[in-house]
């Protein structure tokens, strides 16, 4: 946990010294500390980092994009606390196994389902490959939905700006198999949930 309590510690003083508010629902009630999860988010800006490091209160690896390497600070601290990077030549079977790994040693995986921040603060289109790993480690998702960050910090734009935050948790969507068929049951149970709360059914 070397990294982990730091990285919660960090976020959260960052959130206070932006004076950012975020309220955090049902957590408690659908996340058990006993178990492990790939928590699934939608993505409205860079900000969404920073909640989830410090308030999804788990131990959890990302999936990010190769390009956050040259973040500063923050590319350096990924790479050294094992995160996964990718870029569009990674190879599927390398992620897919990396991701595993993480998983498999009782720790929690964190993706955003859309793959990149949204250009309008709206849900986008989500990719198969967090369900593609929960499919393969049959492992729970808990869908995880994020309201008011797009405003703090859109894409495009590096001034940060007010807003509160809110960190919505869904209830956990089991594995129904091993085949593509749960794969798309997986996906699209995530997106209802997180649609159903930004107001985008």
């Amino acid at each position: 946990n070397g990294d982990y309590y730091p990285a919660i510690i960090w976020c959260r003083l960052t959130c206070l010294l932006f004076f950012i508010p975020v309220k955090v629902v049902d957590r408690k009630k659908y996340v058990d500390k006993d178990k492990n999860y790939v928590f699934v988010a939608n993505h409205q800006g860079m900000f969404d980092v920073i909640v989830m490091y410090g308030y999804v209160m788990k131990n959890f690896k990302w999936i990010m994009k190769d390009s956050l390497r040259k973040v500063p600070l923050l590319g350096v601290a990924c790479a050294k606390t094992e995160h996964i990077f990718v870029n569009r030549t990674t190879p599927q079977k390398d992620l897919l196994r990396k991701a595993i790994k993480v998983l498999k040693g009782g720790k929690s995986m964190s993706i955003f389902a859309e793959g990149t921040r949204s250009d309008n603060g709206k849900l986008g289109r989500f990719k198969k490959g967090a369900f593609v790993i929960a499919n393969m480690a049959q492992k729970t998702i808990i869908p995880v939905s994020i309201q008011g960050s797009y405003d703090i910090l859109p894409k495009g734009c590096m001034c940060l700006h007010w807003s509160p935050v809110t960190l919505t948790f869904h209830a956990p969507i089991e594995c129904k198999g091993r085949d593509s068929e749960n794969v798309e049951y997986l996906m699209t149970e995530t997106r209802a949930a997180i649609a159903k709360t930004l107001g985008e059914e």
